[in-house]
């Protein structure tokens, strides 16, 4: 008889992950699929849910055939998945419309209207969330009042995770990681707020049951089980939102863990005993959410200025990178950040590229780079892009931790965690140690781990993050270095203030042109 397998799904907004792990931790099989968006006038987005189900099941068919050729068998099933899609649904479960992504503009107006109604600080209060277009309660109000027929057969308001679960066969159940991201429920009371759903004119019958990640919520019925290559009646098991589980994966475990992750954007996840839902971490524009472990909970801090200014440098700039990088079979972004000075370069870089989020929240905000002269080299120019950003984490960081959040050091995760000179420089310019960890699938592991919690191999996902997750190599600050930094770094935040007035009435000038 095969080993019991346990497969982990990473649900993302443009590819999905999958690995597959032995009872005993030895990963079994990996595959990954993408699909793309579509991008409409008036700033909309979109993804076609069908799309991404047809990559879900090619992707668990790949993986399971090769977990089987291991001798696996896969027993339970979780996923992380991005948190903030939602897709009405009917009575019967099909999907109503295309997802409206995370990035779409179209509900800016309607959830300042609701922010308005309820009263900012009173919607941080229950949920958590400042008010945001993205969250799936904004997203069905507009719905209700933009495609009446479609609300008119609405039964659920599902997420991705609840959507995909249900297909898989079980219950269309969130987890509260989830829930925490659809402005509708209650984190400290762990429940669909009433009061919430009241002010939003919605029945509380659309939102799905609530489970902790780890519960099993279902198993996959033998013809889906036949058709995925799972065992029959697999256990399916709440998992959770992508960003905590990246950080659960990587090892970020209790109050005073934290985790950065750095792909496009770059996100700081801060596990805590309780949510500090004060005005000031509202104005900085700071979510909190339940984590995927009992009794702790977690803040958010988003930087859009990550991986996505290196793919801005690298598609303007970097068309020599990019032949080396061909002629030597490399990464381009690896040629790009090896010839980086060790030295701060004197520079100042405000990566405000797509405007700034925590702890400025200042979708007005431009770019700018500061102390170029005629002296100042390439490596110079891309480095002060990078510690721009580093700046933005350390900022981030000072207010979390003047809000009582301690942060101890940090877990990296992500493209940005195979750069060594990008992993000292953040070590340099927050004054935190950085590690590296075995798992490069961070979020997939996590899931794969709730997945063995639901199978009963574990009691907690923490038993197997702290036996199997090793720190691989540890990034120091190194004194010098951030003494200077500690100057610059007040250069910083002045530039940030001075800029703002200017940025403001570039942004103005360019909306009215376009």
């Amino acid at each position: 008889m095969a080993d019991l397998a346990l497969l982990g799904l990473d649900v993302g907004t443009s590819s999905s992950k999958a690995i597959v792990l032995a009872g005993d931790g030895r990963e079994l099989a990996r595959g990954r699929v993408e699909y793309p968006l579509s991008y409409l006038d008036g700033g909309w987005v979109e993804l076609d849910l069908t799309v991404v189900w047809a990559a879900v099941t090619t992707l668990i068919r790949g993986v399971t055939a090769q977990a089987r050729a291991s001798g696996g068998a896969v027993r339970a099933i979780s996923l992380a998945v991005s948190g903030d899609e939602a897709i009405p649904v009917d009575a019967g479960g099909r999907h109503l419309r295309p997802c409206i992504m995370a990035m779409d503009n179209r509900t800016a107006g309607l959830a300042e209207q609701f922010g308005r109604k309820v009263g900012r600080q009173r919607l941080y209060d229950i949920t958590g969330l400042p008010v945001h277009a993205m969250h799936p309660l904004v997203r069905l109000m507009w719905i209700r009042e933009h495609e009446p027929e479609i609300f008119a057969r609405t039964a659920k308001m599902l997420c991705w995770s609840e959507l995909i679960t249900s297909l898989l066969g079980a219950a269309p159940v969130s987890d509260y990681s989830v829930a925490s991201r659809t402005m509708a429920f209650d984190v400290v009371r762990q429940e669909w707020s009433q009061e919430i759903l009241a002010a939003a004119g919605m029945d509380p019958s659309l939102m799905p049951g609530l489970a902790p990640s780890g519960t099993v919520i279902g198993e996959v019925p033998a013809g889906i089980a036949a058709d995925l290559g799972v065992e029959p009646g697999a256990q399916v098991v709440a998992g959770g939102f992508d960003q905590p589980m990246a950080a659960l994966g990587s090892g970020v475990l209790d109050p005073g863990d934290a985790g950065v992750g750095t792909g496009t954007w770059e996100a700081l996840v801060a596990v805590t005993g309780a949510p500090v839902l004060t005005s000031r971490m509202l104005e900085a524009g700071y979510p909190f959410g339940c984590y995927v472990l009992p009794g702790r909970f977690f803040c958010l801090a988003s930087n859009a200025g990550g991986g996505s200014l290196l793919r801005w440098f690298k598609d303007n700039f970097g068309a020599d990178d990019m032949r080396r990088a061909r002629r030597g079979r490399s990464d381009p972004f690896d040629v790009i950040l090896a010839d980086l000075p060790d030295e701060p370069t004197g520079l100042i870089a405000l990566p405000h590229f797509q405007g700034s989020y925590s702890p400025w929240m200042d979708p007005g905000a431009t770019g700018a780079i500061l102390g170029l002269s005629l002296a100042t080299t390439r490596g110079e120019f891309v480095k002060a892009i990078l510690e721009g950003t580093a700046f933005e984490l350390r900022a981030n960081i000072e207010r979390i931790e003047a809000a009582g959040i301690a942060i101890g050091s940090l877990r990296a995760t992500g493209g940005g965690a195979r750069s060594p000179h990008w992993l000292q420089l953040k070590a340099d310019i927050t004054g935190k140690p950085i590690s590296t960890v075995s798992v490069d699938e961070a979020g997939c592991f996590a899931a794969a781990c709730l997945a063995g919690v639901g199978a009963g191999l574990f009691a907690s996902a923490d038993e197997p993050v702290r036996a199997w997750v090793r720190t691989v190599r540890t990034f120091d600050p190194d004194p010098a270095r951030q003494a200077a930094y500690d100057a610059i770094f007040t250069d910083y935040l002045g530039l940030v203030r001075a800029v703002a007035p200017l940025s403001h009435a570039i942004t103005a000038r360019r909306q009215s042109q376009a």
